[in-house]
């Protein structure tokens, strides 16, 4: 039993990394299936594994659903989860640094990114703040480096103005990432939508 025991941590440690090369095979050797994780209503890439009533998951997979931070080392995985506001402020065609409030029409916006984020446990190499369209496109994006180095448990900015031209109707996104160093991805950590329909 015991060594089912370490065959299962060391193939919960894989899906951690998002491992899914020999996904089948612990499937078939642990006598489990694999099945369909919905967050939100969307799946998450490669799903789970249920062996003996557990289900595993690749924690990886769940980074952006979670918005979190997500590292690990030898004493284990961490889940840091800072808090993180986003505030549209539109510049024109108002010609005023308003909140966005509703939907808009299609035409060109500039607005920036109020960005205000605490609990910060972790480092920050960088943040980066990226426009997407309805079809998950990235149309624009800005990124600020932390020069101290330092940890800081809360920080705030206004990014550069952005100038964006909604042509089709649908939500876009603004998301803020967060990378924790030079060598790691970007996490996203929040997420607002902004509708645009036709008039």
């Amino acid at each position: 039993m015991k060594v089912r025991k370490l065959a299962l941590s060391i193939l919960a440690l894989a899906l951690v990394g998002g491992a899914t090369a020999g996904a089948s095979e612990a499937v078939q050797y642990f006598k489990g299936k694999q099945v369909r994780v919905e967050v939100n209503g969307k799946p998450i890439d490669g799903g789970g594994l249920q062996i003996d009533g557990e289900i595993y998951l690749p924690v990886r997979a769940l980074t952006g659903t979670l918005q979190a931070l997500i590292r690990s080392d030898a004493d284990g995985l961490h889940i840091d989860k800072p808090n993180a506001h986003l505030l549209v402020l539109m510049t024109r065609p108002k010609n005023a640094s308003t909140p966005l409030a509703g939907k808009l029409n299609l035409t060109t916006y500039e607005f920036s990114v109020l960005v205000q984020v605490d609990n910060m446990r972790t480092n920050v190499h960088s943040t980066k703040v990226a426009i997407f369209d309805p079809a998950g496109e990235v149309m624009d994006e800005q990124v600020v480096l932390n020069e101290s180095n330092e940890i800081r448990k809360e920080f705030m900015y206004i990014t550069n103005p952005f100038k964006i031209h909604f042509r089709s109707a649908g939500d876009y996104k603004v998301r803020f990432y967060i990378k924790q160093s030079k060598d790691s991805d970007y996490e996203l950590i929040s997420e607002k939508a902004i509708v645009a329909e036709k008039e």
